[in-house]
């Protein structure tokens, strides 16, 4: 456990990591690719770190030149089979994308994962892998562990629901150019996170593959080839989040450098909340400053787009005046935890009133809250966003802080930068 230590204001130029949802797609375009890429800027943490581990016992080369530039040598789609399950530990991204992927894996594939993996459902994409002719199935009741027959990815059309994952879509289309013959699918419902799709789109662009779109129509011709090439990982917008939040609360200034305001990360647009809120937003061609004026004011807003910046919202909403209506979030329940629910338990501990529904969080924002110890819930943006409050108000405790290291492994390091002291639980000072 550790405590977080109020500050008066705060200044700073922060640094983040790369995005790891870019690194997730790029890193496995690189492998489906016909030669050698380049990639750097790789973010350093759990989860892309098993990713690189789970292409490697596919038989990609990958060689790390720096601390954050990776060579990957891709095998135009052709992947030699494992010999044990693979494990992709909590990531639910690498689950969805790999699920499909194995359908280029000769013979049986068997991905398993942590016990919270083994409770986030698969069953729409392996729905959609069969209609492509895969064979594969999973537990009676459609979750982890899966097992797919690889090998015999026929193509077709298939219809899926949009409504839990976009990553499932995400996962039909990199795998689709190695498909026997073309890849129709047609989407049955609004995606969530739709701009996550898109995002791989344009990332495959840039890797040589087309992708056609029709209204609810995305269509991929077979016979496509992932081109190998250089790709700089643009800084995360998520990891971004919390300090631009820590602006807004304390209040102070923060710049983030090396932000991409072109691919389609959803979380770009938290700065739009910020200033809704009442902050000062400037930006530049790479870089984006977020300056707090002492006074937060209430909003209503839905977050669909940027599912992973709900819970620093929440807590920049807890010192707002009036109360905050953040909506169009029901798919948080299949998150690392059921993020509604357990966000609105930790704040109110903290004093605020919450009101959760099953897809919408209300946040009454208090001058009266209290010191507290909080649950993460094996939840890495639990702790990264309810350690935010530390910085406002005294007694704030965060439990398990090494959740951390799925995401953002430098994260209590970084808040250093913004004059924070963290304690441990012997009351020694760790950091600062």
């Amino acid at each position: 456990m550790i405590e977080i230590t109020p500050v008066q204001k705060v200044n700073a130029a922060v640094s983040v990591p790369g995005s790891k949802y870019i690194a997730n797609r790029v890193l496995l375009m690189a492998a489906l690719a016909d030669g050698i890429s380049t990639i750097q800027n790789v973010p350093d943490n759990d989860d892309i770190n098993q990713v690189i581990l789970v292409l490697q016992q596919l038989g990609i080369k990958i060689e790390k030149k720096d601390h954050s530039t990776l060579l990957i040598r891709g095998r135009k789609g052709k992947f030699q089979p494992a010999s044990k399950a693979l494990q992709v530990k909590d990531s639910g991204t690498l689950l969805r994308f790999l699920t499909a992927l194995s359908s280029l894996i000769p013979g049986k594939t068997t991905i398993t994962g942590s016990t919270r993996i083994q409770e986030r459902p698969i069953k729409d994409l392996l729905n959609s892998l069969q209609d492509l002719g895969i064979q594969c199935k999973a537990s009676a009741d459609g979750y982890p562990p899966v097992e797919i027959q690889g090998g015999t990815f026929l193509g077709g059309t298939t219809t899926i629901s949009g409504s839990v994952s976009s990553q499932y879509v995400s996962a039909l289309l990199l795998a689709a150019p190695y498909a026997k013959k073309n890849v129709t699918i047609n989407l049955q419902s609004e995606l969530v996170s739709k701009n996550y799709v898109d995002m791989t789109i344009t990332l495959m662009k840039h890797f040589g593959v087309q992708v056609l779109q029709k209204e609810k129509m995305l269509v991929i011709e077979s016979g496509q080839t992932y081109q190998a090439g250089e790709f700089t990982i643009p800084a995360d917008w998520s990891s971004a989040s919390y300090f631009l939040a820590a602006a807004a609360m304390v209040p102070g200034k923060v710049t983030i450098q090396e932000v991409d305001f072109n691919l389609q990360q959803g979380e770009a647009k938290f700065i739009n909340l910020l200033e809704k809120m009442g902050c000062k937003v400037l930006r530049g061609k790479d870089w984006i400053s977020v300056e707090g004026t002492g006074k937060l004011t209430a909003i209503d807003v839905n977050m669909n787009t940027m599912p992973d910046v709900v819970q620093t919202l929440a807590v920049v909403a807890a010192c707002a005046d009036r109360t905050t209506k953040i909506t169009g979030i029901g798919h948080l329940k299949y998150k690392e935890c059921d993020r509604i629910k357990k966000t609105a338990q930790e704040l109110r501990k903290l004093g605020v009133k919450v009101t959760a529904t099953n897809d919408e969080l209300h946040i009454a924002g208090s001058n009266m809250l209290k010191p507290a110890a909080i649950e993460t819930h094996h939840d890495h943006r639990m702790a990264m966003s309810l350690a935010l409050l530390g910085l406002k108000i005294p007694g704030i405790k965060i439990k398990n802080p090494e959740v951390v290291e799925k995401s953002f492994p430098d994260y209590w390091e970084k808040l250093r930068e913004l004059g924070v002291k963290i304690i441990g639980s012997d009351n020694i000072i760790l950091i600062g």
